[in-house]
């Protein structure tokens, strides 16, 4: 069993690679050029790796199990990747990234491959039909991580988007705000239609009214997208006082447009977003956001991986882990 820990993204950043190229590296480095393996190899040397540790271990003795992760850009995913690789790597597990949009159209493809790899569980991190589901679990057992479809009885661990959301409008309420903007992610995650419920029904309960216009949907979780649509909305002379993000990246683009439109946070526009990466402490000011324990969600999903490949019956199918608001600067006076 190897007790080596590595973060797969740090090592990525400092080589200039992917995610997946590193944990190809790392699990299967004969699918990789010998340019890139050196290279990623070179980089685990210099930040203090032992490659002999890493590299030479037997890949027959070693079961291959598959993350499925809806997109490498968004930074919420390092701690989760990096949980679930802490508990694969004490249950001697190799860890291969994969970023397919999984469909109908491609379904095939990817039942070939996992066969192909010989893989023998996924943790799914994206959110899938209960069709396609069923279709992966028939080959590799499946446990869903973050995001889960609540029509599948497939076991999950996640957290409760909705009663999360629903905390922090209510905080943003008894802070004395009543013109609160939504900016969410992708209609299609279950996090986001959770979170946009939440935030409904905590204007609702305070009969505070609910604005169409400022409920904002971005494709994809992304600085940018999130910038160009929040600058239309605070330009506006009937703006919000506050607004509330399902992500941090976008609530820190929330953030940087205020302060470029001269508008003063927490005085004229109060931002709380969700995640709490460490990108909320580098924002000025600092970020009041929803904490996940995301390290804790990837451990646990594949601790309850390891107990389906062992053949145990999982003692619970269904994990909801807990939330809490970090209080700071672009809500509170510091």
């Amino acid at each position: 069993m190897r007790n080596t820990r590595y973060k797969i993204h740090d090592i990525a950043k400092q080589a200039g690679v992917s995610p997946a190229s590193v944990s190809r590296a790392i699990n299967h480095p004969e699918l990789l050029s010998k340019d890139s393996l050196e290279k990623i190899k070179s980089t685990m040397k210099e930040m203090g790796y032992d490659l002999n540790e890493i590299f030479q271990n037997d890949l027959s003795s070693k079961e291959i199990i598959l993350i499925n992760c809806p997109q490498g850009t968004n930074p919420f995913y390092e701690e989760v990747l990096d949980g679930i690789i802490s508990s694969a790597d004490c249950n001697g597990y190799y860890t291969l990234l994969n970023y397919t949009e999984l469909d109908e159209n491609n379904i095939d493809d990817f039942l070939r491959m996992l066969q192909l790899a010989k893989v023998k569980g996924l943790i799914a991190l994206s959110q899938l039909s209960v069709e396609i589901l069923n279709k992966v679990n028939n080959l590799v057992p499946v446990v869903q991580c973050c995001e889960f479809n609540d029509k599948s009885d497939l076991p999950y661990v996640s957290i409760d988007d909705y009663q999360a959301a629903k905390n922090a409008v209510k905080y943003l309420i008894a802070a004395g705000r009543k013109k609160i903007a939504f900016l969410n992610g992708p209609k299609h995650f279950k996090y986001a239609r959770e979170r946009l419920r939440g935030f409904i029904d905590a204007l609702c309960d305070e009969n505070i009214p609910v604005h169409e216009e400022w409920i904002m949907h971005v494709p994809q979780i992304d600085y940018q997208m999130a910038d160009t649509l929040i600058s239309r909305v605070l330009s506006d002379d009937n703006r919000p006082d506050a607004v509330f993000a399902a992500s941090d990246v976008l609530a820190s683009a929330v953030v940087n447009r205020a302060v470029y439109s001269e508008l003063k946070v927490p005085e004229d526009l109060m931002v709380v977003g969700f995640d709490n990466i460490s990108l909320c402490q580098i924002v000025r000011p600092s970020l009041t956001s929803v904490n996940q324990p995301k390290h804790k969600l990837g451990f646990t999903a594949c601790e309850m991986l390891h107990e389906k490949l062992k053949g145990k019956t999982l003692k619970v199918n269904e994990v909801l882990l807990s939330t809490e608001l970090v209080i700071r600067g672009s809500t509170e006076h510091l």
